[in-house]
């Protein structure tokens, strides 16, 4: 599209047009072309123009198409369908641009063929010499004719017998970028269709035909006005569509994720069936994995149950790094994923839920999370880096860290085993506890009220060591005073296990929690569990009121134990209200309220005085 308006003009030239620009080379050998000042203004017609005439109408009533060479104008209209009046338009963005539009000339094809690389005569019609012997009367620049390859070699074949011509140049564009707006078509609307005919062409006489029909339309099928525009959204989404790289599309069709881990050892449930063995065998050609392997068997033999902290400090510096354990520990083991030997590494043929001797590989869990504060110009990324980093290499300074003594604890974990405890009172508890007939899917085979007490104690002590608090003996001489076994179902729903009071400040607490503290009326610690199973219970003195339900019991000696246990959990509701200051009716309701000092309801209790998450130290529901 031209402007009329100015003639051709070659750059550099008296006024005359370059006929044969060719002629004029630079040094090198290249070509130089004159440019005529004719201004162009092209437009990106977003299909494939096979007729031209109506790609023209499809811009609107204007065939002289004046309106789209203005360098001012924003946009122009183009309708998809030219000859629909209610097809809404697509609007054009005006982009300045710097383009010059070339005019290339290629003989015509004659027809004639011969072996290509060859000499051989040609075999066919007469060849027509030169480009200017018989020119093409086609366009080729309609339909996709001018396809770059196509011309590419058309040039390679008539080299010296092609023609190029600077047409001008192009310095606005237009670019229609938008997204079409939906087209409701009216073909069946007879209000729509006179209108079409006798409004649209503007004649006068027709126009006074149009008439609107009196009335309200009572039909079924009412001929309703679509509005003039759908959809306010002019420019499409851009969700960055794309293919999964690591996805592969297979023979039957479906697709297979070739980078995904292929599962090699078990991670079963509290109550599923051990493993025998691991699910793909190892590969045995591998030197290193028999060598791991074989470490891994004299570790297990040394003790049968480990957490991954244990093992790894135990093979020292045996192993490069933790990947690399994990990468074989599967072949030669086992894990539990819930229950009293969560994350407990067992040797495949082997489980502890068989025999009460392996009630000292049970494992302990509290979260128990770092608080790292950024440094002066540290970015975020870094900061979560060093808090979500594990560490891979063996440290020797951390080759005790799954052992806790009472005095000090390691963060590199949060899963202890009984065995590994050291300190001198839960060390007591655990030794000269009694053992369960039967093992429990949440105290093992340790009753359930004394598995809540050992919790309850190792995390106020994980806590006060986190904040600087002594604490002896007899600061838990209320909680030992507690029976050891899991009481009967009765009346009451919980019962309270007490605690000694920290005195955390608001700082602590925050710190502690993530988040500031509430105000409560509470001021003791108490852990409340839930019974589950009919079980006896061991009086506050330490006497045993009833025998637990591992034997067989009568109904009389079991409602007798639930008696007992209604009056035992009163005397212990008592004892807390005198020293607390809280009634029960309190208790009852503000079961999720955290006093001053927080509070927490877990699976199968609560604990009020600090967080402790996932640890649910009176655990007796594997809900």
């Amino acid at each position: 599209m031209e402007t009329p308006r100015q003639e051709d003009m070659g750059i550099g030239s008296s006024g005359s047009i370059a006929r044969n620009p060719a002629q004029d080379r630079r040094e090198d050998g290249a070509p130089r072309y004159a440019i005529p000042p004719r201004e162009l203004t092209a437009v990106e017609i977003p299909a494939v123009v096979e007729d031209v005439d109506r790609a023209v109408k499809a811009f609107g009533r204007v065939p002289s198409l004046r309106h789209v060479l203005g360098p001012l104008r924003n946009s122009i209209p183009l309708y998809i369908n030219p000859e629909e009046p209610f097809c809404p338009p697509i609007m054009s963005h005006n982009a300045r641009s710097h383009n010059v539009v070339l005019k290339v000339t290629v003989p015509k094809r004659t027809g004639r063929k011969r072996k290509r690389g060859t000499d051989e005569p040609w075999q066919g019609d007469v060849e027509l010499q030169g480009a200017d012997a018989s020119p093409s009367e086609n366009v080729r620049s309609i339909a996709r004719l001018d396809d770059p390859r196509l011309l590419r070699r058309k040039l390679e074949d008539n080299v010296d017998k092609y023609h190029v011509e600077a047409v001008g140049l192009i310095k606005h564009t237009h670019r229609f970028r938008g997204l079409a707006d939906f087209y409701w078509d009216m073909d069946k609307s007879s209000f729509a269709q006179r209108f079409v005919d006798q409004v649209l062409p503007g004649d006068v006489e027709k126009l006074k035909e149009f008439k609107f029909a009196p009335g309200i339309d009572q039909g079924s099928n009412v001929d309703i006005i679509p509005p003039p525009i759908f959809t306010h959204m002019s420019l499409p989404f851009n969700y960055f569509y794309s293919q999964n790289p690591y996805v592969r599309l297979t023979e039957d069709g479906g697709t297979v994720n070739t980078t995904a881990v292929k599962q090699v050892g078990h991670f079963i449930g509290t109550e599923d069936a051990a493993p025998t063995g691991p699910q793909i065998p190892p590969d045995m050609t591998d030197p290193r994995m028999v060598e791991v392997i074989a470490q891994l068997e004299e570790a297990f033999e040394d003790r049968p149950v480990w957490t991954r902290r244990s093992l790894l400090n135990h093979l020292a510096g045996k192993l490069r790094n933790w990947n690399e354990l994990k990468k074989y520990l599967n072949y030669a083991a086992y894990q539990f994923k819930g229950g009293p030997w969560r994350d407990g590494v067992v040797p495949y043929g082997i489980d502890p839920r068989t025999d009460p001797k392996y009630r000292i590989y049970q494992t302990l869990m509290f979260k128990l999370p770092k608080q790292k504060r950024a440094r002066k110009d540290q970015t975020w990324q870094s900061l979560r880096r060093v808090q979500m980093g594990r560490t891979k290499e063996f440290v020797q300074e951390l080759s005790a860290s799954h052992m806790f003594d009472g005095e000090t604890y390691h963060t590199d974990g949060k899963v202890w085993q009984v065995c590994d405890i050291t300190d001198p009172l839960l060390r007591e508890l655990l030794d000269n506890a009694e053992v369960r007939s039967t093992w429990d899917v949440s105290s093992g085979w340790y009753h359930g009220g004394l598995w809540a007490k050992v919790k309850a104690i190792m995390k106020t002590k994980l806590v006060a060591i986190q904040f600087g608090r002594q604490l002896t003996k007899e600061d838990f001489a209320p909680t030992l005073q507690c029976g050891d076994q899991t009481p009967v179902r009765s009346t009451s729903a919980t019962f309270h296990l007490p605690l000694p009071n920290l005195n955390l400040t608001t700082e602590e607490l925050t710190q502690l929690r993530g988040r500031e503290p509430s105000k409560k009326k509470s001021q003791v610690y108490n852990v409340r569990v839930r019974p589950r199973a009919k079980i006896g219970i061991d009086a506050m003195e330490g006497q045993s009121v009833v025998t637990s339900n591992d034997a067989d019991a009568d109904a009389d000696l079991e409602a007798d134990a639930e008696a007992e246990a209604a009056s035992i959990l009163g005397r212990m509701e008592q004892s807390e209200d005198s020293g607390a200051g809280s009634d029960d009716d309190e208790d009852e309701d503000e079961d999720d309220e955290e006093n001053e000092n927080g509070s927490e309801e877990e699976e199968g209790m609560e604990h009020t005085g600090f967080e402790g998450d996932e640890d649910d130290y009176g655990e007796l529901d594997d809900e």
